[in-house]
């Protein structure tokens, strides 16, 4: 890898280091104290009650929906047994909402007592953090950068800071999960289609977090691993139905009123489908704007980017720069929670590696300190809790919160876009300098050879 210099002066990147890692530490303090709440990693426990169902051979969507409770007594690994009810724990997330695929790969968690699945659940999510933040940092590609030490380590302690990382562990969400998966996927593209195709067909188990990288392979005409990511989760489908000893089409009729009943809830974010939601009265009609909507700035993104295709493009920063965009736009038009917000990292690592790396955007003196303030804030806004901030701001938490926050990933987004202009016409110019600077160099030497041809000749004279 090429190492560059830092973007920020040592003794600043050394101290805004310093400052998060002490919030780190507090972070890490306030997810212990609050997994072992008994609200603690709140959203899993959809996925630890449903996988009591898919042991007893049922059909855990099906009970969702007849508020059926699994047989007694249960006997727990652990040595826990339940002979009474309740199972579930009270006030806590009873719906399922990702694919059967994800309900199944979760299922081993509930041969545990609930307290000790949800500590374990923690514990794999918060290694998934470090997985993640890994490979977005060292392992994807982008034209062989590496950053800084300082540099690369508050990167890597932001990531872990944002209220949507923490939110995340905190919750007990499949986010994570999903996001390795994707990343897996983006890493394997060039060395394992197989590899790929799986490992995307398990993100898509979190369709609303993972279409970004659907598109993107869509996008690359890697078809082979698009059907293989479908029939991964057709094969999950399948599977679930054999063991519950129901129709594949029952469940896939399950998980299509599952998902409209979500768009129900309210986002965390003023959204496109928010906004259609209110306006239509019918969120039935404003998802299939969206779909519609979506589909056609796909297109049209796409066939943009088709049409200004330059062969010496870096694919891998360029790819870069899409996959940022796909991620904001995906955030933006549809349902999300907070906690979704963690994949935005890949804004983070494509200003600091663009700023590091000569000439990608070719930005002026002014123009860099614009995006390196940009980069500087936006984080601290991610990071701060709402809450905390509505102590200092009163009613910041709810309606204010919502509208900075949907505000500063359209800023996000718009700087992304124009990031991306900025490098296929640095590009462009390239192509455009190349044959006017192998003519001239063309020109000199055939006047040397000229010239050495002439005095080398015999004279006639002699």
């Amino acid at each position: 890898m090429q190492k560059v210099k830092s973007i920020f002066s040592t003794k600043w990147a050394k101290t805004l280091c310093v400052l998060a890692a002490l919030y780190a530490v507090a972070v890490a303090t306030y997810i212990y104290i609050e997994t072992g709440k008994p609200s603690g990693a709140h959203d899993f426990h959809a996925y630890w009650y449903a996988g009591h169902f898919v042991i007893q051979r049922h059909d855990p969507y099906a009970a969702f929906y007849a508020g059926e409770q699994p047989e007694l007594p249960i006997k727990y690994l652990d040595g826990v047994i339940v002979d009474h009810y309740p199972v579930a724990q009270t006030s806590l997330e009873a719906a399922p909402t990702n694919t059967p695929l994800m309900v199944l790969l979760l299922t081993p968690f509930s041969f545990f007592s609930w307290n000790v699945a949800k500590h374990l659940f923690v514990v794999i999510n918060l290694f998934l953090m470090l997985v993640t933040g890994w490979i977005v940092l060292r392992l994807l590609p982008f034209a062989d950068v590496k950053l800084s030490p300082s540099n690369e380590l508050l990167l890597f302690l932001a990531y872990f800071d944002l209220s949507a990382t923490r939110i995340a562990i905190e919750n007990g969400q499949t986010t994570l999960s999903v996001f390795l998966f994707m990343l897996l996927a983006l890493l394997y593209a060039k060395k394992s289609w197989r590899i790929t195709g799986v490992s995307l067909g398990i993100a898509l188990s979190k369709y609303s977090l993972s279409l970004p990288v659907f598109l993107f392979f869509v996008y690359k005409r890697k078809l082979k691993i698009v059907l293989l990511a479908i029939t991964v989760q057709i094969l999950g489908v399948l599977a679930l139905a054999t063991i519950a000893k129901t129709s594949p089409f029952a469940i896939v009729t399950e998980n299509v009123r599952l998902f409209f009943d979500i768009l129900n809830q309210p986002g965390v974010f003023v959204n496109l489908s928010s906004i259609l939601n209110a306006v239509t009265q019918n969120s039935f009609l404003a998802q299939i704007s969206v779909f519609v909507m979506s589909a056609f700035v796909f297109v049209l993104f796409f066939l943009w980017l088709r049409g200004r295709k330059l062969k010496n493009v870096s694919d891998e920063v360029m790819d870069f720069h899409i996959l940022t965009i796909l991620f904001l736009w995906t955030i933006l038009v549809g349902y999300h929670r907070i906690y979704d917000t963690l994949i935005l990292i890949f804004f983070f690592v494509l200003a600091f590696k663009g700023l590091a790396y000569p000439n990608i955007w070719k930005l002026n003196t002014s123009e860099r300190i614009l995006l390196m303030v940009f980069i500087a804030v936006t984080p601290l806004i991610m990071i701060l809790p709402d809450r905390l901030v509505d102590k200092v701001i009163p009613s910041y938490y709810g309606t204010i919160s919502t509208v900075v926050s949907s505000a500063l990933f359209i800023a996000m987004l718009i700087v992304s876009m124009l990031l991306t202009r900025r490098y296929m016409q640095n590009r462009r110019t390239e192509i455009i300098s190349v044959p006017i600077n192998s003519f001239s160099a063309l020109n000199q030497s055939s006047q040397s050879l000229f010239i050495e041809n002439k005095l080398s000749e015999p004279s006639k004279n002699a």
